[in-house]
């Protein structure tokens, strides 16, 4: 299996954001990197105008074993946030997103409850996925 994560967006801290993620894709890659279903999950990122009225969708591309997370969270909302609280929020998402598309689609000879809990703890060793953000660190 391959993980990849990218971003489209207007804010540069979602770029820098999504640069920060790339430890966890190499420790995903890494580690389940035998898995062939899915083959792949790339999450895209986008953080846009509420005006788009974009929504976040999931979909399995059988064929390829390509699962898709496609995000969508609000420019407006985000620009009134601190980076930390941004990944703080994003995180969270990117997880409940994750979380939800793999309960969606079936994968045989793929424990997901260990894979997402290797997931947390990669992010978690980033400062992802905290249960608080740490105020004491703004940045």
């Amino acid at each position: 299996m391959k993980l990849s994560i990218n971003a489209d967006t207007y804010l540069d801290t979602i770029l820098v954001l999504r640069d920060e993620l790339n430890y966890v894709c190499e420790k995903v890659n890494e580690k389940y990197r035998e898995v062939k279903e899915p083959a792949t999950i790339g999450i895209a990122i986008r953080c846009l105008p509420d005006e788009l009225r974009r929504r976040t969708f999931t979909r399995y591309h059988k064929k390829d074993k390509y699962l898709t997370i496609d995000m969508t969270v609000s420019l407006e909302t985000y620009k009134k946030l601190y980076r930390i609280e941004q990944r703080h929020q994003l995180g969270h998402a990117i997880f409940a997103n994750l979380t939800e598309a793999l309960n969606k689609y079936e994968f045989k000879s793929f424990d997901q409850k260990f894979f997402l809990k290797d997931f947390r703890q990669w992010s978690n060793e980033i400062q992802w996925l905290m249960d608080e953000v740490d105020y004491s660190t703004l940045d």
